[in-house]
């Protein structure tokens, strides 16, 4: 019998290894991805269903042995985040394996853009459902926008996408970045870190304190419950599962069993508590960074790594085929950002810095974040569609 290639076992992904150049590309399918409604995935539907009101879905008893605090004041203290929009219950997946690509893009407008244009615009970026990820940067940076979408094909990005709003007075460029490697996104270390960083939340204690210390909506308890439980052991540790059988009237140990394959065997998603930091009146720093066109590959991808131990990075995306090589976020005024930008123009390799700064996220993996829709989730998938088709009809 032929070799299955599965994800989760060591054939994944094998079949590359026969070729002397490995086989490029922005994504792949492999066999066992798990699909949003798998039975795999049901102890996270569920949680994600009833956590706004019934937060004991999650592992309070983790809570309680990590830091003391009592499941029924932890059980409160979610309830009043979640309804002050303080936090999320999200769910990251593999989606390069999934057959889909990340294309981000950043987008800069024109000096002279008026704030009218302006802010048409953004509510363009925020009403459409196919931009899953996005974020609005302060007038006066050095770009404008950082989106994300996930995509089959780049056709459909730029007919159904990107033609839709570029060619606008107001934009001076577009840059399409697709994701090479996405290492670290809210906090926590995602798929394409280095295996044995997988799943590290890197909001350190001392960051923790400053945030609290601002005293714009949490307390160091309240982060204490979040941190806690974005550092469980597995992120199938991250649910009662006891909890979600009573509301459920499902099996607890297979909804456990089959989550614990999806995060920790498959390692297809990982699921986590967003910090919406603009909800506490916070802002994050976005750094663009550029390398020099002779920088080797495997170069791009060490400094990545050496990146990705700086736990000050809220966000790490490494890009590929591109202006860019990678994008960056830390939280201002919770970090030094100069220090930050000294730090990543002191390598070699590095040839320019864009800088802007964040004070609103419009999506979050297609979570909506904004007060009129706050977690609205709309997942889009351009399987059997042809954007450019629909432009040609459109325009005729």
């Amino acid at each position: 019998m032929g070799k299955s290639y599965r994800i989760g076992t060591p054939e994944a992904q094998e079949y590359m290894r026969q070729y002397r150049n490995a086989p490029k590309g922005l994504s792949s399918f492999e066999p066992g991805v798990i699909a949003s409604d798998a039975k795999e995935v049901v102890a996270f539907n569920i949680a994600k269903s009833f956590y706004q009101v019934h937060p004991e879905v999650l592992n309070l008893r983790l809570v309680e042995e990590k830091t003391g605090i009592k499941p029924e004041e932890a059980r409160k203290r979610l309830l009043r985040m979640y309804q002050e929009k303080r936090f999320m219950l999200v769910k990251n997946s593999a989606v390069n394996v999934s057959g889909f690509a990340l294309y981000y893009w950043a987008v800069k407008l024109r000096e002279d853009t008026t704030p009218e244009e302006r802010k048409d615009l953004m509510e363009w970026f925020q009403e459409n459902d196919q931009i899953c990820t996005g974020y609005m940067m302060e007038e006066g940076g050095d770009f404008a926008v950082w989106n994300g979408n996930h995509m089959r094909n780049l056709d459909n990005l730029i007919y159904g996408v990107l033609d839709k709003f570029r060619f606008r007075r107001c934009v001076e460029w577009v840059h399409v970045c697709p994701i090479r490697r996405l290492l670290r996104e809210s906090s926590v270390n995602q798929f394409d870190a280095l295996p044995d960083r997988y799943r590290r939340y890197t909001l350190t204690e001392e960051a923790e304190k400053r945030i609290a210390a601002l005293k714009r909506g949490v307390d160091e308890k309240d982060l204490d419950i979040l941190g806690t439980l974005n550092r469980a052991p597995s992120g199938a540790d991250l649910f009662d599962y006891e909890a979600l059988a009573r509301l459920s009237g499902l099996e607890p140990k297979e909804m456990e069993k089959d989550f614990r394959y999806a995060v920790d065997e498959a390692r297809v998603m990982i699921p986590m508590l967003y910090l919406n930091y603009a909800s506490l009146g916070l802002k994050q720093r976005f750094y663009l960074v550029s390398l020099f066109e002779n920088t080797p590959t495997f170069r791009e991808d060490e400094i990545g790594d050496e990146l990705e131990k700086d736990d000050r990075f809220v966000n790490i995306f490494e890009i590929s085929d591109a202006h860019h090589a990678f994008l960056l976020s830390s939280y201002e005024g919770i970090e030094d950002g100069e220090d930050i930008r000294r730090k990543l123009l002191s390598y070699g390799e590095v040839k320019e810095v864009l800088v802007a700064t964040s004070p609103r996220q419009f999506r979050r993996w297609t979570c909506r974040l904004d007060e009129r829709l706050y977690e609205e989730c709309v997942f889009t998938d351009d399987v059997l569609l042809d954007r450019s088709e629909e432009a040609s009809h459109e325009d005729q």
